[in-house]
């Protein structure tokens, strides 16, 4: 999909906050642009910190939809950015859902994480809310091409590299995550429902020392939505797991603490590299 622009008159961002220090990051970011931040957080996943870099915020519960729109109405924000994850099992059991959220769901008929969420931005464009891909507010973030640390990849680092974007690709089409671990031309683990840093320990458990990470998204992926980060949680999880490589897409892949992160690949050893 062709990335939507900001508008030029737009002063005000909304900020539909999940999981993990990205919204946080994303705030900051939105704020240093000029932008007044208004936040829909969810109670248990959005970090209460972010609370500090917003002009007004919202809690709700997972299926409260009325409550997200009305939010934005009444605060007349007509653009908006999701950013951060929740928690996959709750989707899946113990939803609370407002009217407006179950009247969503029904429409829908699928709990599908992609399908729920382009029919959400289809139900705040109803309302006159255009969802835009949150790199539009996070360009220094997103990691650049080449080399991004001192340690280089071996040669046949550098085949397991291949080989995970070629698996990677394979599987875009079923839409199974979009990280692979490799080791000496043999997939350790894909990522699934587990997550990212799951994947990765569990890669670990399994093929010991040396092994290489590989996370591209799909090329159709929908950025508005599900955009792969990184930060010093993944490459904690990397030494657990004796990973030594970490490969990831360039200009489509935001890294969290840039520089600490790289940082701390030069201490462990690890090679970070942007393809």
């Amino acid at each position: 999909m062709e990335a939507q622009t900001i508008k030029e008159n737009s002063q005000k961002l909304g900020i539909v906050a999940g999981n993990s220090s990205f919204p946080i990051l994303l705030a900051k970011e939105a704020k240093e642009q000029g932008f007044g931040v208004f936040c829909v957080c969810y109670r248990g996943e959005t970090s209460a910190e972010i609370e500090k870099l917003t002009e007004k915020c919202q809690w709700i519960k997972i299926g409260e939809l009325g409550k997200l729109v009305q939010f934005f109405k009444d605060n007349e924000i007509t653009q908006v950015v999701f950013a951060g994850g929740v928690g996959r099992p709750k989707l899946f059991g113990g939803v609370k859902l407002d009217v407006r959220g179950a009247k969503f769901l029904a429409r829908l008929r699928t709990t599908k994480d992609d399908v729920v969420l382009r029919g959400l931005a289809e139900e705040l464009s109803g309302e006159g809310i255009e969802v835009l891909p949150c790199t539009n507010f996070c360009r220094k973030q997103l990691a650049p091409m080449g080399l991004l640390s001192k340690r280089k990849p071996s040669e046949l680092e550098l085949s397991d590299i291949e080989y995970g974007k070629k698996a990677l690709l394979s599987m875009a089409e079923h839409h199974i995550g979009q990280l692979v671990v490799v080791k000496e031309g043999v997939i350790l683990a894909v990522e699934a429902v587990e997550g990212s840093d799951s994947a990765i320990l569990r890669a670990g458990e399994l093929g010991g020392e040396g092994s290489v990470v590989v996370k591209i998204p799909k090329k159709s992926q929908d950025m508005r939505f599900d955009v792969p980060t990184i930060g010093l949680k993944t490459i904690n999880s990397m030494v657990k797991a004796k990973c030594k490589v970490l490969a990831i897409e360039a200009e489509r892949t935001v890294v969290i603490d840039t520089e600490k992160v790289i940082a701390e690949c030069d201490r462990r050893k690890i090679s970070l590299v942007g393809l």
